[in-house]
């Protein structure tokens, strides 16, 4: 997930706080996450087919405190570059905590991972166990002595084996034409969505991902959500469907597929990833339709099916995870990334804990989370046919919806991406705080 694709995945969690942290908090905190969850390393398996195995880190990078107070204006700029190719899980050095005072008061804080070390659930339950004056940080187990290591990683190879055997079984029985074969999971015919023509020459080689943060009053948002027959999770979505819709990506009468993570994650998970894919689709309607109940009921059936599925034991739809665990880095590299025709990402991260969004008694007034390909550029984004990854993040006065553009010739730059999210939000008579 780091290195396999030629763009490392980093998450990144963004707190905006109106009054001043200080250090000597952010230090312990940081010494805090050192000892828990993030500080793991991953180490070459000794067998082949088995998986790369994760031990007990005792490195990590310092704190990076910003020398200099820094405008709210290049919050952004300043949160990007945290995005740093020297948090490598190889190392052992997989995250780093920066912080930056603000000019007009108050600090910015910053928490980046790489994905394959932590996903965005594992992110919250790192930090909230740091930030615990109660809680014992959770660790991976420290490097074992090499006989254990190989009778680990036999016992791996071949649980991987299995499960590859089974995966290609299945997938040989679901292609059989059996008419009367029984398939809740039976593929749904969709419309491939109707793309405008994008301007000629309007992207150059400089292109990156735009990035955009949008803060929203949180009672408003619920309450809008609630007056148009939606939750939290449809809004979110109507307003990603419609800011597509406006950039060209998809017309009215279309439908677009967005692709929901789920996470699994018990109480004591240790797992670096603990996420799934749900994909539902969203019919492209006018700005007259602001109509929230088609997007609750089509999501809610979405996430029902998912829990039979669990529930019964079946694997996820797609390619074998262990048969592309299998391959080297080189190879992964090479394969072109699947366009499994979803129009982008969006991840509801929920209401956030009081313990994640409190440091050193200060509450946060906003909390952002995104994850994104550093360096990524306008050949790798059109390889994807990607259009919007986001999240939605809560505190008690916020929400935010971060969003990131994967399309270089309908999103060009941070203020095209802005312009088209703020119309999505006015649709639903909602106006936002632009970081």
């Amino acid at each position: 997930m780091h290195h396999g694709i030629g763009y490392p995945v980093y998450n990144q969690f963004l707190w905006w706080f109106d009054e001043s942290v200080q250090r000597i908090d952010l230090e312990k905190l940081r010494d805090n996450l050192s000892d828990g969850l993030l500080a793991r390393r991953v180490v070459a398996s000794t067998v082949p087919g088995a998986r790369d195995r994760w031990v007990a880190s005792n490195v990590s990078h310092s704190l990076d405190f910003h020398p200099h107070f820094i405008e709210s204006t290049d919050v952004l700029a300043w949160a990007d570059g945290c995005l740093d190719r020297d948090i490598d899980p190889e190392t052992g050095l997989g995250w780093r905590l920066a912080a930056a005072p603000l000019a007009n008061g108050g600090t910015v804080l910053s928490l980046v991972a790489s994905h394959m070390v932590a996903d965005g659930g594992a992110l919250i339950a790192a930090f909230g166990a740091a930030n615990s004056s109660s809680e014992q940080p959770r660790s991976v187990p420290a490097a074992d002595g090499i006989a254990a290591a190989i009778g680990s990683d036999l016992r791996d190879a071949v649980e991987q084996a299995w499960s590859v055997a089974g995966w290609l079984v299945n997938t040989a029985a679901s292609a059989l034409p059996i008419p009367t074969r029984p398939g809740p999971d039976a593929a749904v015919p969709r419309s491939q969505p109707t793309r405008s023509q994008p301007t000629a020459g309007a992207v150059n080689a400089d292109w990156v991902s735009p990035h955009a943060v949008a803060e929203v009053d949180a009672d408003a948002w619920k309450a809008t959500a609630q007056r148009w027959g939606g939750t939290s999770n449809s809004l979110f979505i109507a307003v990603l469907t419609a800011a597509s819709g406006q950039a060209g990506r998809a017309s009215i009468g279309d439908s677009v597929q967005w692709s929901l993570p789920v996470s699994d994650r018990t109480a004591d998970d240790t797992r670096s990833n603990a996420t799934k894919i749900v994909k539902i689709e969203v019919p492209v309607t006018d700005a007259a339709d602001r109509d929230l109940s088609t997007i609750r009921t089509t999501s809610k059936a979405a996430f029902t099916a998912f829990a039979a599925r669990q529930a019964a034991g079946l694997p996820p739809a797609g390619i074998s995870q262990a048969l592309v665990q299998m391959l080297p880095d080189a190879v992964v590299a090479r394969v072109p990334q699947p366009r499994d025709g979803a129009e982008g990402l969006a991840s509801n991260l929920g209401v956030l804990p009081e313990v994640f969004t409190t440091v050193a008694g200060i509450r946060a007034r906003a909390v952002s989370g995104r994850a994104t390909f550093a360096g990524a550029d306008a050949a790798f984004a059109r390889s994807l046919d990607g259009g919007l990854t986001a999240w939605v993040c809560e505190t008690g006065a916020s929400v935010t919806v971060t969003v990131h553009a994967m399309d270089p010739d309908r999103f060009a730059d941070d203020q095209a991406l802005r312009d088209h999210l703020a119309e999505a939000l006015g649709r639903w008579e909602l106006t936002a705080r632009f970081w």
